[in-house]
């Protein structure tokens, strides 16, 4: 495996950006304002589910999140509106979406918010990537980047420790919120990681994050592709410290090895990612 990766410059801290909103609660029935805006139309305010691609099909609208769509009539969340998919359930039936909310809503592949995982911003359309296509089970209104990112990585294997850990390193490297369209004034770090420009942002050979945003087909400034994208680093190469940081049983240890290994930092500042990570942790675990 190619240990050729040189050491990155030394951690920025950025200034906090604004948070989105809290985190709704998700419920699994809904409740009476929830079931009277329910009339397969997508309004001004809600979030819609559509039975095709490309916003075709039948309509199923939402204002708020959903921890659980159920998966059988007549106690599931349905497509109501005329065409095809009419009265099917939306639990892993849906393929694509239109956000007509003010705030980012994140389509999750298991209930309660959980596994894989992709952010729709305010006013956005899309269709859902090919590993949501059809296997949609939650919702969630507002989760703020922070959430996100610790759901996504306790989904794709991590025990919430370890998840915790690499949170913390990303806020260091890209400030509190966690932007995927951090740029290091001056430097060469981009993202959530702050992936060097030359290097793992747009020059390596199969291990950059502009060659991999095209393999995917979507935006290299999007959360949802640069939380992939670090994933596809850890499962690739091995001298980034995946072993490792699934061998942590502590918050510290955690962060420690995402810092050493896969943010390959002079100037870590470890105390401070190690309290980030403890504020992930206490908020989310």
């Amino acid at each position: 495996m190619s240990t050729r990766r040189p050491a990155r410059r030394s951690a920025l801290v950025l200034a906090p950006l604004a948070t989105f909103g809290m985190l709704l609660a998700g419920v699994a029935l809904p409740s009476t304002a929830q079931a009277a805006s329910r009339d397969g139309i997508c309004n001004d305010g809600e979030f819609c589910y559509y039975y095709n691609s490309n916003q075709a099909g039948s309509v199923s609208d939402f204002t708020g999140s959903i921890g659980d769509y159920g998966a059988v009539q007549p106690t599931c969340y349905e497509f109501r509106a005329a065409g095809a998919g009419k009265g099917i359930c939306v639990k892993n039936n849906a393929a694509s979406v239109h956000n007509r909310t003010s705030k980012p809503v994140t389509v999750y592949y298991n209930s309660d918010y959980q596994g894989t995982s992709q952010t729709i911003p305010a006013g956005g359309r899309a269709n859902l990537i090919t590993a949501l296509k059809n296997n949609n089970a939650s919702h969630n209104f507002s989760l703020n980047n922070q959430q996100v990112a610790f759901n996504f990585f306790v989904g794709s294997g991590y025990t919430k420790v370890q998840s915790a850990g690499i949170v913390g390193n990303l806020m260091q490297e890209s400030g509190s919120s966690i932007d995927p369209r951090a740029a290091q004034p001056g430097g060469a770090g981009r993202g959530i990681a702050q992936w060097s420009v030359g290097g793992r942002w747009d020059r390596y050979a199969n291990d950059n994050a502009v060659w991999y945003a095209s393999q995917q087909g979507q935006s290299v400034w999007s959360l949802n592709l640069q939380l992939k994208f670090i994933t596809y680093e850890l499962n690739t190469f091995s001298s980034y410290g995946k072993s490792t940081l699934k061998a942590a049983t502590t918050i510290d240890a955690a962060v420690r090895a995402f810092e050493s290994k896969f943010e390959i930092c002079g100037d870590c500042q470890h105390a401070t990612r190690v309290r980030y990570a403890q504020q992930v942790y206490n908020a989310y675990a």
